[in-house]
């Protein structure tokens, strides 16, 4: 790592805007759930207290994903529909949307395209797990939405690096090289224990261990998410990757991949409306 990155990552570290604690509502929720008491109603209580969150767990639980002959009226219903565990990560990914900002015009839109991104690899993630019937799609969609979670906290400190930031080989050189540490800085802090091997594995591409997991299947995501990008040409091909190997995707292979991506349109943009600020 170059002393200019290091420098910078100092930097993000010092300055504690940068690295959020936990929304608040979420370690409530949270607290709720590890609770062997808690009940739907005691949690539909929890979140019933932030409005912009019941707003969204209700359009997520009347969404495709869980489309039924009877959409749920009212919020306890709508988490008896999800689960309590698949509500906890769906306020989680909305609680944690736009935790960072700026008022450089460059940063932010930036910061869009990152949100937009990390967005779309949620979307491709859970669609992926799905396929595969092995891991759970409500934790891959988080994943794939916190691997880059770091990124915003680097976007923000290279407006006192313009050197970086007006590059754009160098402003993904650093990226790259301090979104793992600092992605895997506010999990922890975040309690996220679980997750923290996502953003280690950012773009480690030759990920090879034997039993493949959730780095692996969003690794397969990122690359799909990065179709129709500059980097995409730097990127190895899908069957070069010894993840996609790892998992069964059914009909899904390295040449009909896009197209069943292409067919599930219309549930995949129901998914990124909803999480899309």
């Amino acid at each position: 790592m170059s002393d200019e990155f290091e420098h910078i990552y100092q930097q993000v570290l010092a300055n504690k805007a940068l690295l959020p604690a936990a929304p608040n509502v979420g370690m409530q929720i949270l607290g709720a759930l590890n609770n062997p008491n808690c009940n739907v109603k005691s949690f539909a209580k929890i979140i019933g207290n932030d409005v912009g969150l019941t707003a969204f767990i209700l359009k997520t639980a009347r969404s495709l994903r869980f489309l039924t002959r009877t959409p749920p009226k009212d919020l306890e219903s709508a988490i008896v529909r999800m689960g309590m565990k698949e509500t906890y990560y769906l306020a989680l990914a909305f609680l944690s949307r736009s935790v960072v900002s700026s008022t450089n015009l460059k940063i932010r839109g930036l910061l869009k395209e990152a949100q937009q991104f990390s967005t779309k690899l949620a979307v491709i993630s859970c669609f992926l797990a799905e396929k595969t019937r092995r891991l759970p799609a409500n934790q891959a969609m988080l994943g794939g939405l916190f691997q880059d979670i770091g990124v915003p906290a680097i976007l923000v400190t290279l407006e006192k690096h313009k050197d970086v930031l007006d590059d754009e080989h160098k402003r993904r050189r650093c990226i790259d090289f301090l979104a793992p540490k600092i992605g895997g800085i506010i999990l922890k802090q975040w309690g996220l224990d679980e997750l923290l091997e996502i953003p280690l594995n950012r773009k480690n591409w030759q990920l090879d261990r034997e039993e493949a997991g959730l780095s692996e299947l969003i690794l397969i995501a990122r690359l799909h998410a990065m179709i129709g990008t500059k980097e995409f040409k730097e990127c190895p091909s899908l069957s070069k990757l010894p993840a996609f190997n790892k998992f069964n995707f059914g009909e899904l292979g390295p040449d009909n991949t896009l197209q069943l991506l292409k067919e599930s349109k219309e549930e995949l943009d129901s998914i990124q409306s909803l999480l899309t600020p």
